[in-house]
């Protein structure tokens, strides 16, 4: 497409890849109820389920549903969100840099032509989509998020170090793979992990914007860890990825811990203390807060 419009081809790529997202976003804002009760594409009993469903888990009250400004500031002093926060930023500087200097990675890995090398992309990311979704069918039936988490972003980890590594052009193409196949698991699950210990909406929505905006500014840093100038190896952005994934499965682990722990002395009646004298109610009224609630690990 090449000359169409008067455009260059390297624009037709990037408006038909980036069209079909931009009408999504507009049709979404239409099309996508903000609760079961308004959902026109659900009949009663679908909504019933929901509703019922929604009530069985703790901190899922009829108020909690609702936009609290006092939920809003909860979020902005709870440690556990900043945690995520820096956990996000370290996958997604990865998320960056494989996804924008893929083809000038592998470009560097032998002698291809633009088009070669741009099918030598395509594997690495059927792999990365294959894997993402098997593991995040596995961790939804399982409601275990930092197990995956950690046990993909250190397969990303080992990637890189075949990458830096010195090594034939086929391990170090292996060693894609091995990025790849961890990229989306990593940077994919945290995003349901932290909103599913947020039963309070406005707390849960604050939260996960928190996550989003502090995990995609890494994407400011990610252009320049690639340099041509330190092609083929590019020793520096394959090492400040693998320090921040290395990072950030770090902070998962000790997340998956911690909330496991929070849950045991939960569980044992260790946390009672702080609602005596509440009713259930006022109890269920605290949200992640409240000593009923069980933590997803």
């Amino acid at each position: 497409m090449d000359g169409v419009s008067g455009q260059r081809g390297w624009r037709w790529i990037l408006i038909i890849e980036g069209l079909p997202s931009f009408v999504l976003g507009i049709a979404i804002w239409f099309l996508l109820a903000d609760s079961p009760e308004t959902a026109s594409y659900l009949n009663d009993e679908e909504k019933e389920l929901m509703r019922v469903r929604r009530e069985r888990q703790a901190g899922q009250t009829e108020s909690a549903q609702k936009f609290h400004k006092k939920d809003v500031y909860l979020a902005l002093k709870d440690w556990k969100v900043y945690a995520f926060c820096a956990g996000q930023f370290g996958t997604d500087t990865m998320l960056y840099g494989y996804s924008t200097f893929l083809p000038t990675i592998i470009k560097g890995l032998g002698k291809w032509s633009t088009a070669e090398t741009q099918a030598l992309t395509i594997p690495c990311y059927c792999l990365g989509a294959l894997s993402y979704v098997v593991v995040a069918r596995l961790s939804d039936a399982q409601q275990r998020r930092g197990l995956y988490t950690v046990m993909f972003a250190f397969i990303s980890v080992i990637g890189y170090g075949v990458l830096i590594s010195k090594a034939s052009t086929g391990v170090h193409y292996f060693g894609c793979f091995l990025v790849a196949m961890g990229l989306y698991v990593s940077c994919g699950l945290p995003l349901a992990w932290l909103p599913n210990n947020q039963p309070r909406y406005a707390k849960r929505t604050t939260a996960t914007g928190l996550q989003l905006t502090v995990g995609n500014s890494s994407g400011i840093m990610a252009p320049f860890l690639y340099p041509s100038t330190e092609g083929p190896r590019y020793l520096r952005g394959h090492g400040v990825s693998l320090a921040m994934v290395g990072m950030a499965s770090a902070i998962f682990a000790f997340m998956s811990w911690y909330l496991s722990r929070e849950n045991g002395r939960r569980r044992r009646g260790e946390e009672d203390v702080r609602v005596a004298g509440m009713s259930e109610d006022e109890i269920a009224e605290l949200g992640d807060e409240s000593p009923r609630f069980i933590f997803t690990v």
